[in-house]
């Protein structure tokens, strides 16, 4: 979690061309409005841990040293990983940033920081946030009870090029699921003009046994209670998949995104009876979009 000194601290610019230096009384204050920020993201919006995006701006001129982005969004998703029947849920687009990946606390793309930021490749620690799941979530659930809520915390490696990024994430749950994620992405960016850039590429997430049992294992009490058939999955690769967006910047401080995602969830989701029954399915998609205005200063 990003925490706030009484004094200056130092912190590696995102621009390899700007020199370390300190941040200014004013971003002493920020970095504790960011806290809050990252309690308000971390409880509040209803949004899977597995990234959705690499999470770089287009590139062009580095934004002010702090940017909030705030606005109205709306994603549907299925009920619960492994569901066939989907839901529409509003959510807020939430995104403040210090020199644009310094220091960053977004529902898109967690709370972290950029510790090392050398030739193009960037690395930092990284918190992301899975939601409860309940027996009540969607049909097929019923008398499986509960995966508590979970923050998932690790480290995170970038790639950046002006025309492509890679990105690979490696986290562990800090209690609920306990689980091990492994997330690779690769994302192609092209900018049809000065105010429309796309990305987009590949998918890969590979979990541990205790993430599977959690999300699609079925154990003695479950099946009683379920009438499922009893499960306890290895490790192994959990889906893949690609994810797209495409950004409008509309003026200067408003933009508007669409995104989608599909993954395929492999045999050690997919041989789940969650996901193998009349409730389930392995094609899993997410659509979305989101408004948002920029302050800058």
């Amino acid at each position: 979690m990003i925490q706030a000194a009484d004094t200056a601290q130092e912190v590696i610019a995102c621009d390899p061309k700007e020199k370390i230096g300190r941040i200014p009384s004013k971003g002493v204050l920020m970095l504790r409005l960011a806290a809050l920020l990252a309690a308000f993201v971390l409880l509040n919006v209803g949004a899977l841990a597995q990234p959705s995006s690499i999470g770089s701006e287009p590139a062009g001129p580095p934004p002010r040293d702090w940017t909030f982005d705030i606005g109205p969004g709306v994603v549907m998703a299925p009920w619960f990983e492994g569901g066939a029947w989907y839901r529409v849920l509003p959510v807020p687009n939430l995104d403040l940033r210090y020199k644009r990946d310094t220091v960053f606390i977004s529902a898109r793309d967690g709370v972290g920081a950029t510790l090392v930021d050398v030739a193009g490749f960037k690395a930092g620690p990284i918190l992301r946030y899975r939601f409860p799941r309940n027996d009540w979530d969607g049909p097929g659930l019923y008398g499986t009870g509960t995966v508590p809520f979970t923050v998932e915390g690790g480290g995170f490696l970038r790639y950046d090029q002006p025309w492509f990024a890679a990105k690979i994430e490696l986290r562990r749950g800090l209690g609920g699921s306990n689980g091990l994620v492994f997330d690779a992405l690769l994302d192609g960016k092209f900018r049809l003009s000065d105010s429309v850039f796309l990305s987009g590429g590949p998918r890969l997430s590979v979990t541990d046994s205790t993430f599977n049992q959690a999300y699609f294992g079925i154990n003695a009490t479950q099946s009683f209670n379920s009438g499922y058939a009893q499960y306890y999955p290895a490790a192994g690769l959990r889906s893949v998949g690609a994810g797209a967006s495409a950004l409008w910047r509309i003026n200067e401080k408003l933009s508007f995104v669409v995104f989608g995602s599909y993954n395929y969830l492999a045999d050690v989701a997919a041989n789940s009876p969650l996901v193998q029954g009349p409730a389930g399915s392995r094609n899993q998609f997410i659509v979305g979009s989101a408004l948002s205005w920029r302050f800058e200063w």
